[in-house]
């Protein structure tokens, strides 16, 4: 273990404090911002002091998919609207990426998420979409954020489908 791949583990530990802090808008919020930075720390600290690895790939992987099944837990129990106004965009992603999972096990006998452009700029909407709908409980720019959701999904599906060899750091379908 070296030091972003601890800081990306901790992202996972605080995740799943917040399911406790989920009624508790400043604390979740609070928390949320630093897993946040972890997100953002673990991999600019990796290059910079040159320790990527396959292994801390994965955990950061992992530690996403904790984040985003809390996120998504808090917008069904505390923010339902956002899901029942966005319904069809919610269960496209979610079957895409379902695939993309089923295609990488399938195809390199592991699941695979990769790291695009197109997610990362996911990654950070969805990391100032969370704070707009908790305090002001304003959806208007959901459809938009999720439309870019399901093109990222669907580039990742693509280059799932295309690519001989696992590239976890691919940046997008168009570039390598």
């Amino acid at each position: 273990m070296n030091i972003p791949n601890i800081i990306s583990f901790s992202r996972i530990i605080l995740s799943v404090i917040l399911l406790f802090f989920m009624n508790s808008v400043t604390l979740f919020l609070i928390l949320f911002f630093i897993a946040g930075l972890t997100d953002v720390a673990d991999g600019y600290i990796a290059r910079k002091l040159k320790m990527v690895t396959a292994l801390g790939a994965r955990i950061d992987s992992v530690a996403d998919i904790f984040f985003y099944i809390v996120l998504l837990l808090l917008l069904f129990l505390n923010y339902r609207w956002v899901f029942t106004e966005n319904a069809a965009l919610f269960v496209a992603i979610l079957v895409i990426k379902f695939l993309s999972i089923i295609v990488s096990r399938i195809k390199f006998g592991k699941i695979v998420f990769l790291h695009t452009l197109a997610n990362k700029l996911t990654g950070f909407l969805v990391f100032v979409a969370v704070p707009i709908v908790m305090l002001a409980e304003n959806n208007s720019f959901l459809p938009a954020l999720l439309c870019i959701a399901l093109l990222a999904a669907l580039e990742e599906l693509l280059i799932l489908i295309k690519e001989k060899e696992v590239n976890e750091n691919r940046k997008s379908l168009f570039i390598k």
